[in-house]
């Protein structure tokens, strides 16, 4: 196998180059908010040993490095798509550089005496936006690349540590990942653990005697930034005052709200000309109550379940589906139990004539790929 090697990049250099003036200077601002550990060998000190034959190559040496002398290869590693998007919200959220977070940074140290990082690239980046000063240290696992290696086996080499560290180790779940960042006391998480609350919705164990759970959280927060969170706690409010489920699944909660603020003018009309909570209801009817009423007709008959909403999705990620099928959901409970609707209308959500205005928007918003299927989905039975 030909193997087309890269130029090494230099992390600071490359952070000095793509992120724009405004953001570097804001980031300026920032410091280190605790201490490096202290007494370690600096990197320039054990580079000149190395490069005198004074300790034997080979080994590891945990060192402090100055982040301006941490390169990165492009032809393993990923320097040329570091978010460094991201790198400003780590930033912000921790209030600076945290190096006990950050733990130990990987590198080899290569007989050209430049040092490569295999682990840690964001985090050497992070450190030198913070103060904006390429002096300013990481402490780096220093491993030493015998002196007469070849060019290919020490990428070789390298690159086994760097594909170990991002391809072979077991990944932070969802929950994994909302509990540390609710007992961290991260905003975002509490935030949500305090939304939540009220519905007795718990994430991962966080929420004592929580009646409902919801493994899909990032899907919530999907929601309230999609549909607002007057139309998720709408959506939250009837799933939970009628216990549709143990489990609220987070992709049928966007559909829900998203659905909720498409057609709420319609849906408000129908509220006051019967003067019920018609959405509310709807959901009791369907995932209550629908089995039992029809298995004197259909021995099959069974309550909805939330994967019937949002069937299909493995495979098309978009909402527009499911909001359809609530679309029929609403309409087809309508009919069932005979509410007023406006004269004019054949069903209480319309899809033809003057009134079809969220219809036609909604179609409008759709992917062009799926607005053929929209119209079936609105309109038959899927359970």
């Amino acid at each position: 196998m030909t193997t087309k090697f890269k130029e090494l990049i230099n992390v600071f250099d490359q952070y000095e180059k793509s992120v724009d003036e405004k953001t570097k200077e804001y980031l300026s601002g920032f410091r280190s908010i605790d201490r490096a550990p202290q007494n370690l060998p600096l990197m320039e000190d054990v580079i000149s040993q190395y490069d005198r034959g004074e300790i034997p190559d080979g080994g590891t040496i945990i060192c402090s490095a100055r982040v301006g002398d941490l390169w990165s290869d492009p032809t393993y590693n990923r320097i040329l798509e570091l978010r460094y998007g991201n790198q400003k919200k780590h930033i912000e959220n921790r209030g600076g550089y945290s190096n006990d977070a950050a733990d130990i940074l990987s590198a080899y140290l290569r007989p050209i005496l430049k040092s490569v990082l295999t682990k840690g690239n964001n985090r050497a980046s992070m450190r030198g936006a913070c103060g904006r000063d390429r002096n300013s240290r990481v402490t780096v696992a220093l491993k030493l690349h015998p002196k007469n290696i070849s060019y290919a086996e020490m990428i070789r080499i390298e690159s086994l540590d760097h594909n170990t560290d991002c391809n072979y180790r077991t990944n932070q779940s969802g929950d994994d990942k909302f509990k540390s960042a609710y007992y961290a006391n991260e905003e975002w998480a509490v935030n949500l653990f305090k939304y939540l609350k009220p519905f007795s919705i718990g994430i991962a164990g966080t929420l004592a005697d929580a009646k409902f759970v919801c493994p899909s959280h990032s899907y919530l927060s999907t929601s309230i930034r999609l549909a607002g969170k007057e139309y998720t706690t709408k959506y939250l409010t009837a799933f939970t005052e009628w216990d549709c489920a143990n489990e609220v699944q987070g992709n049928a909660t966007v559909a829900g709200s998203l659905f909720l603020k498409t057609f709420h003018k319609y849906i408000d009309d129908v509220d006051k000309k019967n003067d019920i909570d018609s959405f509310s209801l709807m959901m009791k009817w369907f995932f209550t109550e629908y089995g039992p009423a029809y298995q004197i007709l259909d021995p099959d008959a069974r309550n909805l379940q939330q994967s019937d909403i949002v069937q299909g999705n493995g495979v098309y990620k978009g909402n527009e589906p499911a909001v359809a099928r609530f679309v029929f959901l609403y309409n087809d409970f309508c009919r069932i139990k005979k509410l007023k609707i406006k004269g004019t209308q054949k069903t209480a959500i319309p899809f033809e004539g003057s009134e079809s205005t969220a219809w036609n928007a909604f179609l409008s918003d759709s992917n062009p790929l799926m607005k053929p299927a929209l119209g079936g989905l609105a309109t038959t039975k899927f359970f």
